[in-house]
């Protein structure tokens, strides 16, 4: 037994009240910006270039990125990123150097279907960073997550949470539920 429970009513909007999600967050080695289409060129190169490194970044039976995703496919899902941050349903944010020049990997915040959590977090960095650098980034990202957003009770599957005892629990991915239901070339399907 997990511990986990899903949520009767399926995904909870992310409980923000009064919060205005930053539309930049600068660490001390790279700065997060909203996702959109206007990235994509960094944001596919560096997709793609991580493919194995992040495939199953939702979960072990998620295919993104495939092998075969084309540019306008990667720019369609940011797109579709950068309305769901519009209308504050969900939060995507490309990690980038300071001076804008390479795409260092990608922050989801997603409404969660856990009766424990009240959102879920997904976080990559590029296949090329050196391991303490990528660790030291993705400390940093974590901790302005937990102390700067207001949720209670961020789930990280796949990071602090392992994947198995999330899908013992049944509990489904608001990405893979959502974006990849509605556009399944997406996935790589």
């Amino acid at each position: 037994m997990t511990g986990y429970s899903t949520r009767a009513g399926g995904f909870l909007p992310l409980a923000l009240a009064a919060y205005r999600p930053p539309e930049c967050w600068r660490g001390t080695q790279a700065m997060l910006v909203p996702a959109g289409p206007e990235w994509v060129t960094l944001d596919y190169a560096a997709v793609m270039a991580s493919r194995r490194h992040i495939q199953h970044l939702f979960g072990p039976a998620d295919s993104w990125p495939a092998e075969t995703m084309r540019l306008e496919e990667d720019r369609a899902d940011l797109i579709w990123h950068e309305q769901e941050f519009l209308a504050q349903r969900s939060f995507a944010y490309h990690l980038l150097t300071h001076d804008y020049s390479d795409c260092l990997g990608c922050l989801y915040l997603y409404p969660t279907a856990s009766q424990d959590h009240d959102a879920e977090a997904y976080l990559w960095t590029h296949a090329t960073l050196p391991a303490d650098e990528a660790s030291r980034i993705e400390d940093e990202v974590v901790a302005w997550v937990a102390r700067d957003w207001p949720f209670r009770a961020v789930a990280w599957p796949g990071r602090f949470i392992a994947f198995d005892a999330w899908a013992e629990a049944g509990i489904p991915n608001y990405y893979a539920s959502t974006r990849m239901v509605a556009f399944p070339s997406a996935s790589g399907a």
